[in-house]
């Protein structure tokens, strides 16, 4: 297994870290500062619990009590309180959760991070090729906030079904973020998917509009997104509109375009007319944020609904 010779700092002759049986199968413990610091000892505290083995017993007795400690706990932004936190009066399967509240899972997580904080660190990027791109809290709202406006614009409403086939880049999570702000509907595809998965995954979810990119890099090569979107949205007759994150630009040689469906992003959300959504609507904690789908490995892919108030 090469050289494993220690040096004083842990590593063999070579720099590199010895991870020895001994190292390996020694047992950490926490300080006891470090313990009364954790996010566990203050949700035990908020509780009035003595230990976890308390906690888990009452939650399991109660789980309404839990689940509004715990949300407590979490200090989430609401729109409107709750004045209840679960409805099972018309069976488990139908189960309704924070009655009476609104909350909007955007808002939640940019706006009032943005109030209190603006300039602290939101969001930081790095791509293989070594760019960064970093956002404050208010850098990250601004952004959202243009590309709500810019979807809206782009003719997405309420409910409607978005697919997001896109490489981890700034705009997954800032195209997330705008979606819920407008109250539409996304789906995750994995940018590693053929056209046909794709396809299947926005068909099912009835999606109008498909944001996506030109490419992007993959272990030192070009990965071609645009054309597995274009052959993915020739399967799929309810795409009316696809908006193309520029990630490799000079690096693809040609994009393929469909004139008068394809519109590029930074162009979109740099429109000077464009009316920016810094405010969300209230939202029903019920409303469906996220559908997901399984991977379809033992049939066809099952989606998942996740709602505002219930997003992981």
């Amino acid at each position: 297994m090469g050289d494993r010779r220690a040096t004083s700092a842990g590593r063999n002759s070579n720099g590199w870290p010895i991870f020895g049986r001994d190292v390996a199968a020694a047992a950490w413990r926490p300080s006891a500062d470090l313990l009364a610091d954790s996010r566990l000892a203050r949700l035990l505290a908020l509780s009035g619990e003595a230990d976890l083995a308390d906690l888990q017993r009452h939650a399991e007795r109660d789980p309404a009590w839990f689940w509004a400690t715990a949300v407590e706990d979490l200090a989430l932004a609401w729109q409107r309180p709750f004045h209840e936190v679960v409805d099972l009066s018309h069976g488990p399967e139908w189960t309704r959760w924070w009655i009476g509240g609104a909350f909007n899972y955007a808002a939640a997580a940019v706006d009032s991070r943005a109030l209190r904080d603006r300039e602290g660190a939101a969001l930081t990027w790095e791509g293989e090729d070594a760019e960064v791109r970093s956002f404050t809290n208010g850098q990250l709202k601004e952004a959202v906030d243009r590309a709500a406006g810019m979807l809206q614009a782009q003719g997405v409403a309420e409910g409607d079904r978005v697919g997001i086939f896109l490489p981890f880049v700034p705009e997954t999570v800032i195209s997330v973020l705008a979606l819920g702000r407008i109250k539409a509907i996304y789906t995750p595809i994995f940018s590693g998917y053929g056209a046909p998965a794709v396809a299947s995954r926005l068909a099912d979810c009835g999606a109008t509009v498909l944001i996506t990119a030109d490419g992007f890099l993959r272990r030192g090569s070009v990965v071609d997104l645009k054309h597995t979107a274009d052959a993915a949205v020739a399967l799929t007759p309810s795409i009316r509109r696809v908006i193309v994150v520029r990630r490799l630009d000079a690096r693809v040689t040609e994009v393929p375009w469909s004139k008068g469906r394809d519109v590029w992003w930074d162009q979109a959300v740099g429109d000077p007319g464009l009316e920016p959504v810094s405010v969300a609507p209230e939202t029903d904690p019920e409303t469906p944020f996220m559908i997901i789908y399984t991977s379809g490995t033992t049939g066809r892919p099952k989606g998942a609904v996740h709602v505002h108030g219930g997003f992981p």
